[in-house]
């Protein structure tokens, strides 16, 4: 794993100030308490409806604030031309320091961030990477997908021995990461030693997930284990499993993720849902990175990418998640 990239010594003493202030507005926010602004520092997730981005905004606000820039996000509603539009326009500011976030499509990075480059702007990437960006904050998709599909395949076999259990995968196979976390799922499915059948099925929202859930129950009622590589997605999924009859409590029935929002966090909590486990990135860990990467970079020092990895969410520590959203 990388070191993590050292930042200006304000940087320290501003993620002691992560809190959980309320969801980032579209626009910009005044730095410094009262001192002269630094200029700005910019990020753009693809949606501010994903609740661990969403939580990411409210954390790193404080702390680039405390640094002395104005903080400035949008919401592009996964809507590629308006994400676009938002960056052009944070580059034609003219006081911009630094500048990244996650895409809804990479590609479309690459000719924002060669602009962004000529303005003496660096810019950072957020999990998944494009040319020219100066540094990432690294969230190992694969192995996140690996964890999830390895635990369950323990499930299985200690619950159903050597008989073949059916799996459902939801993924968003349209983007990197969700062709990444299902390979890692596969992966750790197979490498378990569980006799397993896969269902890979296509799904981006709680309500597709629920769809897609109803449709592989008619196609095989016996589906017993559910995977997925968003809370919401899944939680879909595990409703369609309620609403065909079965316990949210039913023993024989596994649900995980590589997430966990505040409604996962109290299924777990429970310790007897079927919604059993989770292995999440925490707020706060991918905040920290993205903040120290920024001002770095915006310091104009040269920062190296900070690799963050997802941690096992179980019920006696999902108060270590609080602040996933």
């Amino acid at each position: 794993m990388n070191k993590w990239t050292r930042a200006a010594g304000v940087a320290a003493a501003a993620m002691l100030a992560l809190s959980t202030a309320a969801c980032a507005n579209t626009g910009g926010s005044e730095g410094g308490e009262g001192g002269e602004s630094k200029g700005a520092i910019a990020w753009s997730f693809a949606s501010q409806d994903v609740a661990i981005w969403a939580s990411q905004l409210s954390l790193m606000k404080p702390a680039i604030e405390e640094a002395g820039y104005e903080f400035l996000t949008n919401d592009p509603a996964f809507d590629l031309q308006t994400q676009v539009n938002d960056m052009q326009a944070w580059i034609a500011r003219g006081d911009v320091k630094a500048m990244g976030g996650f895409p809804v499509d990479p590609s479309s990075m690459v000719p924002i961030t060669a602009e962004a480059k000529a303005a003496g702007i660096p810019m950072i990437a957020y999990a998944v990477s494009w040319e020219g960006a100066v540094a990432m904050t690294v969230a190992p998709n694969v192995e996140a997908g690996t964890a999830v599909g390895d635990a369950a395949g323990k499930w299985i076999s200690e619950n159903y021995g050597s008989d073949e259990v059916s799996v459902a995968i939801l993924a968003d196979t349209q983007t990197q990461l969700g062709q990444d976390q299902l390979k890692g799922m596969t992966e750790g499915l197979e490498a378990s030693g569980a006799k397993v059948k896969i269902y890979p099925l296509e799904a981006t929202t709680r309500d597709v997930g629920y769809s897609v859930a109803q449709s592989q129950l008619t196609a095989d009622p016996n589906t017993k284990v559910w995977l997925g590589i968003g809370a919401d997605m899944t939680l879909g999924a595990r409703q369609a499993v309620i609403d065909s009859g079965v316990a949210a409590d039913d023993e024989g029935y596994y649900v995980s993720a590589t997430d966990a929002n505040k409604e996962v966090l109290g299924l777990i909590e429970t310790g007897t849902d079927m919604w059993r486990t989770s292995f999440a990135w925490r707020a706060e860990d991918l905040a920290e990175a993205n903040v120290k990467l920024l001002l770095a970079a915006a310091a104009g020092e040269t920062p190296e990418d900070i690799v963050v990895d997802v941690k096992q969410v179980l019920p006696d520590n999902v108060g270590d998640f609080a602040n996933n959203g």
